[in-house]
Order: C-alpha cells, then structure tokens, then sequence
C-alpha cells in the first residue's frame, strides 16, 4: 500500500492556524474590522513569501502558532474598549516582531512586513 503523501498547507490554510490561535490571545475582546484587514494584509504576504521560499510549515508551526496567540494577547492589552482598532493591531505586530522567539528571517520570516 503505497504511503500517502501529506498535502501542502496554503496561505489560507496557515491564515486559518494562525487566526484560531490569535483569537484564543484576545480573550473576550473582538477584532475590528480595519485591524483584521491590517492583519489579513500583512500576513498574507509574509506567509506567501515563506513558502515561496521553501519553508517547512510542519516544522515552523510550532514557533509561530505561540507568536499569533501572543499577537492577541497584546492587541488585547493595547485596547481599552471591547475591540481592538487598527493601531494596536499595528502596535501588537511590532511587539511581537522584536519578541525574541519570533521567528525571523533566516529562521521564518512569518513576522516580518512586506516592504512597502
């Protein structure tokens, strides 16, 4: 019986893991419309890039889904109401960029912003 062969994840399918786990660090508190699209925007291009790049989704999952669940986290401490705007979406983006076990490039890059 020949051996099946795991299907590639995509960018939809890693957007999926990375979303489940972002909305775990939020808690209670929702996601704003505009933050969403700032956080849709950005990572989908990161995580494109990464796997043009010949990244290993199975062996990078384990660092990077505990970085999005922290990316929730923040934005949930940044906002003040039930919802999180764009700017702490930006805000939590970038403290996550420096947190240390990011993923970086070399090592990932799912953290990184497109230029632009």
């Amino acid at each position: 019986m020949a051996k099946k062969v795991a299907e590639q994840p995509t960018v939809e399918s890693i957007m999926k893991e990375c979303a489940k786990e972002v909305k775990k660090g939020l808690g209670r508190i929702r996601l704003g419309r505009e933050a969403r699209q700032f956080w849709v925007d950005t990572y989908t291009v990161t995580i494109g890039q990464q796997l043009e790049a010949g990244s290993d989704w199975t062996r990078d999952r384990v660092r990077v889904l505990p970085v999005s669940k922290k990316l929730g986290k923040v934005a949930a401490a940044l906002t003040s109401g039930k919802v999180v705007p764009k700017w702490a979406a930006e805000a939590a983006s970038v403290a996550v960029k420096a947190d240390p076990k990011c993923p970086s490039v070399g090592e990932g890059g799912y953290c990184d912003f497109p230029p632009g």
